[in-house]
């Protein structure tokens, strides 16, 4: 019996010890500084209050919990960390990523990944499509921005987390994946087959028997910028002298991109965004001085897909009067993300400060107003500038309304 009991109280002292180390790793990362975390000493009073709580609760669960086997401490150590993010409210944005999460997120933002081609976000605990990627096998099968994810392979995501079910839709190549779609309060079933995503960055075409280049950015991705750049410089020596950008369905991405496409049509010296820390500071980012914009008569397309990035750029450019915003209103992602690596490869994405246009808006939850709104007709999906290309000019604008309000916008320039 004094056996049975001194290991009972070495494994609570182990338990106690890990629970510790695990809270630390919980309550302190908000100060955690280029990958350092903050000693348990130096936390404040309430917050290692939090620390023995967590520590007590712990003990109980590792000693007294029913099933032994299922009670995995790295999966409980990630647990209490989700449970601290839901806890800021920041949905869909300010959020926790495994090993596994943290190399695919980066994969996405390179450009190439394996999956079905979609971009999710929470909004109002809803799983929403913001965008399908052009060309993917979403894309191809229908999905629209806007649709709701109820179910993945018939299992309900209904409070599931977004890296969870990002973790679902993804899979090895050539498998298949059914989503259960929500759409004008009808579901409905979509069987695709993953694939190797290889997102056109930029692509453009001029409008049939004008000068005016439709130039379609998909993504906020490492080479975003120099992509855009490019593209209009092959559109303006094949004769364009005016250009619609259209950020419709752009789920944003890199900041850094924003900013220096930005550089591509404001003065140096013009406010980008401004950024608002939590204590209500706030700091101008401005144009670097090096930029070389152009002044070719430009419009922006937007609708409510486009977010992060994309509502930075389209807000600098039509706050500081360089070009009018053509379409309906954004998506409203107006956290900054920064992420914080931990010890094991697992990373916060942690929302840091809020972004403002440079006329001070709010983007988070409101978004980008268009100087112009224009809906589309129902169950009608923005046309991309290979599509306008092959049609006549007449047809591609009846069937997109928004882009020919950008073209009368852009003409009258």
């Amino acid at each position: 019996m004094l056996k049975n009991t001194s290991a009972r109280l070495n494994r609570r002292v182990l338990v106690r010890a890990f629970a510790f180390v695990a809270v630390v790793l919980v309550v302190g990362l908000g100060a955690y500084e280029f990958g350092r975390s903050q000693s348990p000493a130096g936390l404040a009073e309430a917050d290692q209050e939090s620390l023995r709580l967590y520590a007590e609760a712990l003990d109980v669960v590792r000693d007294d919990y029913v099933d032994q086997e299922s009670v995995d401490p790295r999966q409980q150590t990630y647990a209490a960390i989700e449970g601290m993010l839901d806890s800021l409210g920041d949905e869909g944005h300010t959020r926790f990523l495994t090993p596994e999460e943290r190399e695919r997120n980066q994969a996405g933002l390179s450009g190439t990944y394996v999956g079905v081609g979609i971009q999710l976000e929470n909004e109002d605990n809803r799983v929403v499509v913001t965008a399908p990627i052009e060309g993917s096998p979403a894309e191809q099968a229908g999905i629209r921005t806007g649709d709701v994810v109820v179910a993945v392979d018939g299992e309900s995501v209904r409070g599931d987390e977004m890296g969870r079910i990002a973790e679902k839709v993804r899979g090895p190549e050539g498998t298949t994946v059914e989503l259960t779609i929500l759409r004008d309060g009808e579901e409905k079933d979509f069987t695709l087959e993953r694939a190797e995503i290889r997102s056109p960055v930029v692509s453009w075409a001029l409008i049939p028997g004008t000068e005016v280049a439709h130039v379609r950015l998909a993504s906020f991705t490492d080479e975003s910028a120099d992509k855009l750049r490019e593209a209009f410089t092959e559109a303006r020596e094949a004769g364009a002298g005016r250009f619609v950008l259209d950020l419709r369905n752009n789920a944003g991405g890199k900041l850094d991109q924003a900013v220096r496409m930005a550089g591509q049509f404001l003065e140096p010296g013009s406010t980008i965004y401004l950024r608002q820390n939590a204590s209500g500071d706030r700091e101008e980012v401005e144009v670097p001085r090096r930029a070389q914009p152009t002044d070719a008569p430009l419009v922006v397309l937007v609708n409510n897909g486009s977010a992060s990035s994309a509502e930075i750029l389209a807000g600098a450019l039509r706050d500081n009067g360089r070009a009018p915003v053509v379409g309906v209103q954004t998506f409203g992602t107006g956290t900054v993300l920064q992420e914080f690596a931990l010890d094991d490869g697992s990373a916060i994405l942690l929302g840091i400060a809020e972004w403002l246009t440079p006329g001070g808006d709010f983007i988070r939850e409101t978004g980008i107003e268009p100087d112009v709104e224009v809906q589309l007709a129902e169950d009608t999906d923005p046309l991309i500038p290979r599509e306008v290309e092959d049609l006549p000019r007449e047809e591609a604008f009846e069937r997109d309304a928004q882009l020919q309000r950008a073209f009368e916008e852009v003409q009258d320039q």
